[in-house]
């Protein structure tokens, strides 16, 4: 199963929609922990995107910086995977700053 991190954007006439959506294996959580990002992406349902995009580009940085973060994945996570999914959100979360987060 995977963890799931939506924004979803609702115009004023229009049906709310997916504005960015991306996933990850679960492994990466004890990394998520370590580098201050874990809150940012698990419990921030119903939270707005620029609430978060902080925190997630600190985590990035962090991930940048220590390369032997890498060493607390299961051997079947890899550390370029984690920068790539919190880059993406980040992305997600700056170019739709005021959408909703969901998470699965």
């Amino acid at each position: 199963m995977s963890f799931v991190f939506r924004l979803i954007s609702q115009d004023e006439d229009a049906a709310p929609s997916v504005a960015f959506q991306d996933s990850i294996s679960p492994g990466y959580v004890p990394l998520w922990e370590k580098v201050g990002v874990y809150d940012a992406l698990y419990n921030s349902d119903g939270r707005r995107a620029r609430d978060v995009s902080r925190a997630v580009a600190y985590g990035i940085d962090q991930l940048a910086e220590d390369e032997s973060l890498g060493r607390m994945l299961p051997t079947t996570c890899r550390l370029g995977e984690a920068i790539r999914f919190l880059e993406n959100v980040h992305r997600g979360c700056v170019t739709h700053a005021s959408a909703i987060i969901e998470t699965r």
